[in-house]
């Protein structure tokens, strides 16, 4: 199958002129006239193989324009045509990896023709690199959960309630890199192939341990990192698991000095669902008892996944009526009907998520710098 390419300039006589000339080399390329419809043709209808655009265009420049393509696709190649005038930037974009290659122009038919099959080549091989990749991280990560399977069944079943969790928790904030998720929390009790089986199981069923009991338990993050902190492309999947009983008020292990957002995001969120199904485990209480009592420790969480896995638990129904109210008049009380995200696309309240004090404010902040839609849509009311 022929690749996509997406050509983007102001000008539409010159783009219609490339259609015309290249449709025979390229049959699937499309043009647009400017960077913002760029961006939307590319979020309907990508990923491209390749994207060209001109640097010289009204509201989005080129470069701002293929950065934000670099941040949908990474994976694109990325091509600039540039006049002399404008050499240094593209030099300066090129060298910050935001750019595949830049052409000057005027350029003749032959180097826009080689510099297309370049691109395509490019983003054949970064595919096929990636395959590879993934799937020898795959065996590898196999390998080693059925290693935890084998020698403790009772932390491999621990952490595939844990998997379940974390991927319902990123899938509400919609995060991007879920294969990181999905891995770390399923390697996540990696460690404890160290630990004793009855030290295990009295901490899975929430009996009380030692001393002597309590610091060989927590051993298992560290054990977890050293195991696969020299994994090619695992280094985050690793840091995650070495700080998972990391508070985020800065308690728990490792003793270092870090706290809150300085703790790896996706330790913040294995170290709620972790709590979470240890505690469920260990007690005859409902789920939303559970939450209840994580709650109760609020200073051990990060807020925004600890509230995310409580809109997850406690879903509003689907046909409760949903208002759409101007964003400046959100009150206290209200659930969100659907995500509200910054401009650039950054998730800010998930879903589902009942607006507090906090969250109000942190809206409205938004909203004075113009960051955030006007309007939001909401249900009226907490649902009990």
């Amino acid at each position: 199958m022929q690749e996509k390419i997406l050509l983007v300039d102001d000008d539409f006589n010159l783009l219609a002129g490339l259609q015309r000339n290249l449709r025979y080399q390229f049959p699937r390329l499309a043009i647009i006239n400017g960077g913002m419809e760029g961006l939307e043709l590319l979020k309907r209808e990508g990923p491209f193989a390749a994207v060209v655009s001109d640097y010289r265009m009204p509201g989005m420049d080129g470069i701002e324009f293929l950065v934000e393509v670099k941040k949908l696709f990474p994976n694109t190649a990325r091509i600039m045509l540039t006049g002399q005038a404008d050499l240094q930037a593209s030099v300066a974009a090129m060298n910050q990896g935001n750019l595949f290659r830049f052409l000057l122009k005027p350029c003749n038919f032959e180097e826009i023709v080689n510099a297309l099959n370049a691109a395509v080549e490019q983003h054949r091989l970064i595919l096929a690199e990636k395959e590879i990749l993934e799937q020898t991280l795959h065996g590898s990560i196999q390998v080693l959960n059925d290693i935890l399977e084998l020698i403790g069944p009772e932390a491999f079943s621990r952490a595939g309630r844990i998997r379940n969790l974390a991927e319902r928790i990123a899938s509400r904030l919609q995060l991007k890199n879920l294969w990181e998720v999905e891995i770390a929390s399923m390697l996540s009790q990696i460690g404890c192939v160290t630990v004793p089986s009855p030290i295990l199981h009295k901490r899975i069923i929430g009996q009380p341990l030692s001393s002597f009991e309590t610091a060989i338990y927590q051993e298992y993050p560290i054990i977890g990192w050293n195991l696969l902190k020299n994994i090619p492309r695992l280094e985050g999947v690793a840091e995650a698991i070495r700080y998972q009983e990391k508070q985020y008020d800065g308690g728990g292990v490792p003793k270092d000095d870090l706290k809150g957002e300085e703790i790896p995001f996706l330790a913040r969120l294995i170290k709620v669902a972790s709590d979470f199904d240890l505690m469920k485990q260990a007690t005859a209480k409902s789920e939303l008892q559970v939450m209840k009592q994580m709650k109760n420790h609020w200073q051990w969480y990060d807020p925004m996944v600890l509230n995310t896995l409580e809109a997850d638990l406690n879903p509003v129904e689907e046909n409760h009526p949903v208002y759409e109210i101007k964003t400046g008049e959100i009150l206290i009380g209200m659930v969100v009907a659907e995500n509200i995200s910054d401009r650039s696309g950054v998730l800010l309240v998930p879903k589902g998520q009942e607006i507090t004090a906090i969250i109000k404010k942190r809206l409205l902040n938004f909203l004075q710098l113009n960051n955030v839609d006007d309007t939001i849509k909401i249900y009226k009311f907490k649902m009990s």
